[in-house]
């Protein structure tokens, strides 16, 4: 598999390099322990994008906990963060972060999921998100910031957002 991005960005005061890759299968996942998988969500051909106290926003998603699929987290985390349930998802690409005082990179998991609401959101049981909004596909990397990969990331899924 071919490595579609090389970018990075600053976190915590800390650059992070990112090597993206696209996966549009479980097949063409590899064989790695999986630390985290975020949603690009459809909801009525809208996407869900979360906010926190501090303001940043994110897509929806989160941690894979030990013994879970990950199926279960997505399922898990989308109920938790939007209070939505997942209808279906596919992958679509995963990223390799390096950070520059951790030798063991970092996987994380990026998905297409169909969803469907619920119930309004209350709460966050696994974490501090305080909400949500539903952004247009073509405004969501305007939210999330992800640069050259949040570009590329809605490139891969906007055939699912025509109607």
């Amino acid at each position: 598999m071919d490595t579609v991005i090389f970018d990075s960005f600053v976190y915590d005061g800390k650059t992070i390099q990112v090597e993206w890759h696209d996966a549009v299968s479980i097949e063409e996942l590899p064989e790695v322990s999986w630390q985290q998988i975020y949603a690009i969500g459809n909801l009525d051909g809208k996407v869900p994008v979360i906010f926190y106290e501090t303001g940043v926003q994110n897509l929806p998603g989160g941690k894979v906990e030990p013994d879970e699929s990950l199926s279960e987290t997505i399922s898990r985390e989308l109920e938790e963060e939007i209070n939505c349930r997942v209808l279906s998802w596919q992958p679509i690409g995963y990223q390799k972060l390096t950070e520059p005082d951790n030798p063991e990179p970092v996987y994380q998991l990026r998905v297409y999921a169909k969803l469907e609401k619920i119930a309004e959101f209350e709460n966050d049981p696994g974490g501090n998100v305080i909400g949500y909004r539903l952004v247009d596909l073509k405004d969501l990397n305007n939210s999330i910031n992800y640069g050259n990969v949040g570009e590329h990331m809605m490139q891969l899924v906007a055939q699912e957002f025509k109607y």
